[in-house]
């Protein structure tokens, strides 16, 4: 930024600081409604995409959000400012926003998933731990409930398999019942949840809460690395049997210069596109709302906040800090290309999917988009002027020719008919049922854990038929240690000859603090244009410790 224009912003910081002094705590009337149904957020009847960002007020050089206590009204004011005129229409909290933070986000317009700070790293079982965490959930509905720009509530952040195991499934169970219970009577019709990450959190019963709230990254290992992100967290939807919302909590690319793997060490370039590529494949995977992580570097995390330290954990902001003195910040190349990405959002058709001779049309747009046009082969197929933004549900009827790899191209334009954004979804037209090549796993042991120091994995590919192989088969066996992802590699897949299946096999050792497994195999398969990735995946317990908590 030019010297002039941090002069006009420390201006503008100045006066809204001034203006923050005077604000006084005041009641504040309903005048919004949530309500979750069909797997849906609503708000005010309409059906509602939680285009969210995580946000901390005290995440900035020389500050930490957690041992701090950082008010900057004036900063958090203009910070909002900056995300309702991106598009965005809510924030991801981690800990508590004080009331007087909360009525600034209130008067911006912003909806927010207000997270309360419950250690996850505790006891949930110990009288103590309890009667604190009642008490600051007590304390903190005591105020949010004024405010309807509170549309959730995320009570705890990651906890980890082996403390879950150590502390008790039916413990953990009974604190969020009893939390969940308390927020939902304090504060009625406002969904209370957990941001479980999806590596090591897969096999809880998210069904315990309102709404699935998962933390996934692409670091291409693991789950994400087999199944794909999208396959990854649908898969996770369907464990939880779809029956509510699923909102990803956090996910995004770090650009530190270090890092191993896709943990740290991205190019801001990689860091713009992998982004956009995360989201595409969370609304593939029918998520209701993204909070990508996050607005802000934490200078923090790596244990001297007046140090940009080289580790990745500092550098996942989509705004950068140019030194200690820099308050402000500049965006990065990813907050542009998310800016525009979200201006028209294309949850239906979804990519790797399979259509008949109707193509549902389901589309979140803000209110620059007033025309849409989707085209196949440089042809218009639909065309509709938008009256009005947020939600608009159409099709598209087309008669496939046989079975058709198409590229649907959606054109997003102003009123002026100057483009907002484009965006191509590849799927398979066919009107005659499609037989879908076919990865399935089997392993040994199959039901329990105990007593077993192998398992084996036994992969089988059949019914190929005009698809062609197009990638290394990839497996992993996840046995949620820690952040481990587990051991993982890939095999060459040979030819199949006279159509036959084909079957590979894999085995590792069983750690005996291995409580939980999830072994997952993906390989991906092409047809003209379409591609889709394959997986299978089965989940094995050791005994029965997971009652209360598990599926």
């Amino acid at each position: 930024m030019k010297k002039s224009g941090v002069k006009n912003a420390l201006m503008i910081l100045f006066f809204a600081s001034i203006m923050a002094i005077g604000c006084k705590q005041v009641e504040v009337k309903q005048k919004s409604t949530v309500e979750v149904k069909d797997g849906w957020y609503y708000l005010n009847g309409d059906k509602y995409f939680i285009k969210a960002i995580g946000y901390e007020i005290g995440a900035r050089p020389g500050q930490d959000p957690y041992k701090d206590t950082i008010s900057d009204l004036g900063r958090l004011r203009a910070d909002v400012k900056i995300l309702k005129d991106g598009g965005f229409n809510s924030i991801r909290t981690w800990s508590q926003l004080s009331e007087e933070q909360l009525q600034i986000v209130q008067e911006s317009g912003l909806k927010i998933i207000f997270g309360i700070w419950l250690k996850p790293e505790e006891d949930y079982g110990d009288a103590e731990y309890m009667k604190r965490s009642e008490e600051l959930v007590r304390s903190v509905v005591s105020y949010t409930k004024k405010y309807d720009c509170v549309i959730s509530y995320l009570i705890l952040n990651e906890p980890m398999t082996d403390h879950i195991y150590k502390v008790g499934a039916k413990e953990m169970a009974y604190m969020l019942s009893t939390m969940k219970s308390i927020l939902n009577t304090e504060h009625p019709g406002i969904p209370v949840g957990i941001s479980g990450n999806a590596a090591t959190n897969d096999f809880m019963d998210m069904n315990l809460l309102d709404f699935y709230g998962y933390n996934c990254y692409d670091y291409n290992n693991g789950q994400v690395r087999t199944m794909g992100m999208g396959n990854f967290l649908s898969w996770c939807n369907e464990l939880n049997k779809n029956q509510k919302p699923m909102i990803i909590t956090e996910f995004g690319y770090s650009v530190s210069d270090m890092g191993w793997g896709m943990y740290g060490g991205n190019t801001m370039e990689e860091q713009k596109t992998g982004v956009i590529k995360n989201y595409r494949s969370i609304l593939d995977a029918g998520a209701v709302g993204a909070c990508p992580f996050y607005y802000a570097d934490g200078w923090w995390k790596g244990g001297k906040p007046a140090i940009h330290d080289d580790t990745p954990e500092e550098w996942f902001g989509y705004w950068g800090y140019s030194g200690l003195n820099d308050t402000v910040g500049t965006p990065r190349p990813v907050w542009h290309a998310l800016v525009t990405y979200l201006k028209g959002l294309v949850v239906s058709p979804k990519n790797q999917e399979v259509y008949s001779n109707t193509i549902p049309v389901e589309l979140f747009l803000d209110a620059d988009v007033k025309y849409v046009t989707v085209k196949l082969h440089d042809s218009i197929l639909f065309n509709q002027e938008v009256k009005k933004q947020g939600f608009l549900s159409d099709a598209i009827h087309y008669t496939p020719k046989g079975m058709e790899d198409v590229e649907l191209v959606f054109e997003f334009y102003d009123a002026a008919m100057n483009i907002l954004k484009t965006e191509s979804i590849f799927a398979l037209l066919s009107e005659s049922d499609v037989v879908l090549p076919k990865l399935s796993i089997v392993v040994d042991p199959a039901d329990n854990l105990a007593g077993a120091k192998n398992c084996t994995m036994k992969m089988t590919l059949s019914d190929l038929g005009k698809f062609k192989i197009v990638s290394d088969l990839q497996y992993n066996f996840n046995f949620h240690l820690g952040w481990e992802s587990g051991p993982e590699g890939k095999m060459a897949v040979p030819e199949s000859k006279d159509q036959k299946d084909i079957v590979l096999v894999q085995s590792n050792v069983i750690p005996e603090n291995c409580w939980v497994m999830v072994a997952s195999a993906g390989v991906t398969v092409k047809y003209g244009k379409f591609t889709k990735r394959i997986h299978d995946q089965k989940m094995v317990y050791r005994d029965n410790w997971f009652e209360g908590i598990g599926r």
